[in-house]
């Protein structure tokens, strides 16, 4: 597989770039940029002197960029990448609009959600034909080229005419048949997706719901083989669930620094236990109904009052949306209502903290948690709940079975977000447990998450994308 990949050239087409370019101190500094894809791909593409295509959102982008839109990153013997430049009206339509409003929502199975305007598909078209013009003016002979996420559905289809091989990773869930259908647009990003030759998503059960849906269109499948036959091309769909950086992780768990700040933030805390939570300011990630599973729990266990502190973090997301804002609000209300209800003297039952905060900041939590909470409604894959194990000696991860990773983690206690006496009586066994059980349970995870890394996500993407070709 190596030897055949290094005779091609790979390109890579997102809708987040690597790295982005700002103003500091009167100099144009570069950012790189956290997240899965960053950190599996970013090593690969220095070495193999890639292209990477994507969005450039970083207020001095276009100042460091050549007449092409290209800049060298990390450095001049970097790899290249190049920077679609998108309009106020086309982030509003195509990013705000179609992607956030329609593509997520449907996505995670929230139809009541959905926002089927017209000038947001109208925006969304537009924009994927923006990319595909970039990719176009760049290919050559036997390229590869690798497109990620939902942003992008349409793009393998405005490739099709090219000779380039293409694929798609899709990093959130793919929903059932019933609630795809409800797009007004649905054979269009069907039809875009099945022109690319190779699929792959987290888990089996996403690409069973998107075999049944190309087959509710009319394409022919066989979900043996997982290949999906249509308009005289086929498509083989994987599951290929994201890893995270594990021996980066791992490392850091031995940093005498990092170890430093976890105790310090223990010390913070007057409580003999503390549970921790980080999510994203969004209707998948459970977080209301997590706080009525600590209110309960506080009420059913009074033993553990003064005894166990909740952190929850927060981080802003969509804040133009009036949505989240009042999602926000009922947050801040239910957590008042829980301190309001049990705290004593210098004891809170939950701290809550919102805003950005960089991952170096959030670590020293998952180290120093005894349980981390991981409770979305749904969830493509959640790699928070995979870093956490990978820094922990002892510690217990709660997490939804509605999550992706809940189909890798047979170690997690797994719950039902929404029955809140299950997630009160889980919390509750996962700080009662013992210690001899946790250390087995911990070993058993992170064997999997090492073996299953970001690497072997890659590589086995890579490979099996490359094997549908025989």
């Amino acid at each position: 597989m190596e030897a055949e990949l290094k005779q091609k050239r790979l390109v890579l087409v997102s809708n987040g770039e690597p790295y982005k370019h700002v103003n500091q101190n009167q100099e144009i500094k570069q950012e790189k940029l956290a997240g899965g894809l960053t950190t599996g791909l970013d090593p690969m593409m220095q070495e193999d002197n890639g292209l990477w295509i994507a969005w450039g959102r970083g207020e001095a982008d276009f100042k460091v960029v050549n007449q092409e839109n290209k800049v060298k990153v990390p450095d001049e013997n970097g790899y290249t990448l190049k920077r679609i430049q998108l309009s106020e009206e086309e982030k509003n339509g195509f990013y705000y609009g179609f992607s956030n409003e329609v593509m997520w929502p449907i996505s995670h199975t929230f139809i009541s959600k959905a926002n089927y305007k017209k000038e947001y598909w109208q925006s969304y078209k537009k924009v994927n034909q923006k990319y595909a013009d970039s990719v176009k003016e760049e290919l050559q002979e036997d390229d590869l080229v690798w497109i990620h996420d939902y942003h992008l559905a349409l793009l393998p289809g405005l490739l099709a005419e090219s000779s380039a091989k293409t694929s798609l990773f899709w990093h959130i869930p793919w929903p059932a048949w019933e609630a795809f259908r409800t797009i007004p647009w649905r054979e269009e990003i069907l039809e875009g997706m099945l022109a690319a030759d190779f699929l792959a998503f987290h888990t089996d059960s996403f690409v069973y719901n998107f075999i049944d849906c190309a087959k509710k269109l009319g394409a022919d499948v066989n979900f043996s083989t997982r290949e999906i036959y249509y308009q005289g091309s086929k498509t083989r769909v994987e599951s290929i669930p994201l890893g995270i950086d594990y021996h980066r992780f791992h490392q850091l768990a031995e940093d005498e620094e990092y170890l430093e700040k976890a105790r310090n933030i223990k010390q913070e805390y007057s409580a003999e236990k503390l549970v921790f939570a980080v999510d994203r300011l969004d209707y998948t990630k459970g977080i209301e109904e997590r706080l009525e599973g600590i209110d309960r729990f506080f009420e059913k266990y009074p033993e553990y009052q003064c005894r166990v502190t909740f952190v929850q973090r927060v981080a802003p997301s969509r804040t133009g949306i009036e949505e989240y804002q009042q999602m926000k609000e009922r947050i801040e209300k239910k957590v008042a209502e829980i301190n309001g209800k049990y705290q004593k003297d210098r004891w809170q039952p939950v701290k809550y903290f919102y805003g950005s905060v960089p991952q170096e900041e959030l670590l020293p939590y998952y180290k120093v948690a005894d349980l981390a909470l991981i409770t979305a409604s749904i969830d493509g894959m959640n790699l928070v709940a995979k870093e956490y194990l990978a820094v922990q000696d002892s510690g217990v991860l709660l997490l939804s079975e509605f999550a992706g990773a809940a189909e890798y983690l047979d170690s997690a206690i797994k719950v039902n977000p929404y029955d809140v006496e299950a997630v009160a009586d889980s919390i509750y066994q996962g700080l009662e447990m013992p210690e001899s059980e946790k250390k087995e349970r911990l070993k058993k995870a992170q064997a999997d998450l090492k073996e299953y890394d970001i690497n072997w996500w890659r590589d086995t993407f890579l490979e099996k994308w490359l094997d549908s070709y025989e």
